[in-house]
């Protein structure tokens, strides 16, 4: 219900900007729309903003950044000023938080190209002069974000003119750079089942294995980027309908400090509708002979393992 708000939210504004010149008010309702949702899912401890993070290393004359999603320690940190509109709801604030407690930054774009993806991550890149070192526990002046910090982005919507545009996806590795980068979220793609999101991961590769990629609507990959000797890096496209749930919880997860890509974070973040259509597996495949495929593997291995002198014995 929370993810068909938001989009629900989000076509209306960009309905309603068809009729002008400059289309760039579903932009911010995006924004504002998933800053309201996190205020509402997350534990009252945590604040999530609009603004700016203030470091007392920051030179006085250095340029502002503002970011469009700030979640910080609501219970602990001053508010250095408000950058306040009449004309804004309470989502459409600005705040100005102290770099020792913000503990995430999201950047929310409306839909997921090239362009798009390049801003955000060039924009999450300006942080890394806070990301430079990690304060020590004792030191009483704070300079830098805390160790448990993490940045993502956010895309509302992945359309069908992008469908072979893999290149999107090279665009992201840069995000590999900065100290704890989620990768990314796409609340809805235009050819998918209704209730299906997208998951943009980090996938850690033994060597440089290529990809395959048919259709941004299936599993695509990124190119591979070199972290060290035998160690290589992607970025992951996939689909699901549990992903929005699961990013929830992955968010917490992050904010806690327990977060690990390979382990669910939590089980309410898990399920489907696929049980209402008589089967509790979701399979999902860029054609019915890839299925076909899938299925003629799995008998032979499942028959071969039967078969086995081991599995005999055992």
């Amino acid at each position: 219900m929370a993810r068909s708000e938001m989009l629900h939210a989000y076509d209306s504004a960009k309905s309603k900007g068809f009729k002008r010149s400059v289309r760039t008010d579903h932009g911010r309702v995006a924004e504002a729309e998933f800053r309201k949702w996190l205020t509402t899912f997350l534990p009252k401890k945590y604040g999530v903003t609009s603004g700016y993070i203030i470091s007392q290393g920051t030179p006085k004359d250095e340029f502002l950044v503002h970011y469009d999603v700030i979640i910080y320690e609501q219970l602990e940190a001053p508010i250095l000023w408000v950058d306040e509109n009449p004309d804004y709801s309470e989502q459409g604030r600005s705040l100005a938080i102290p770099v020792e407690y913000v503990r995430g930054v999201i950047e929310v774009k409306s839909a997921f190209n090239k362009t798009t993806s390049t801003d955000a991550i060039n924009h999450l890149a300006k942080l890394k002069p806070l990301m430079q070192k990690i304060d020590l526990p004792q030191q009483p002046i704070k300079l830098y974000l805390p160790k448990e910090f993490f940045c993502a982005t956010v895309f509302f919507e992945l359309r069908k003119e992008q469908e072979k545009d893999f290149a999107v996806l090279d665009t992201l590795l840069n995000g590999t750079d900065l100290r704890g980068f989620y990768g990314g979220f796409i609340l809805r793609s235009e050819t998918l089942d209704e209730y299906y999101s997208g998951k943009l991961s980090i996938v850690l590769e033994g060597e440089n294995q290529g990809n395959n990629n048919k259709s941004l609507f299936f599993w695509s990959y990124s190119k591979s980027k070199k972290l060290k000797e035998d160690l290589y890096c992607k970025i992951l496209l996939n689909h699901c309908e549990s992903y929005f749930s699961q990013f929830a919880f992955d968010i917490i997860a992050l904010l806690k400090g327990t977060y690990h890509p390979s382990i669910i974070s939590s089980l309410y973040g898990m399920g489907t509708t696929d049980g209402e259509k008589g089967s509790v597996v979701s399979i999902q495949y860029y054609n019915i002979e890839d299925y076909k495929k899938w299925e003629e593997g799995n008998y032979q291995y499942m028959q071969a393992l039967i078969n086995s002198p081991d599995e005999k014995e055992q």
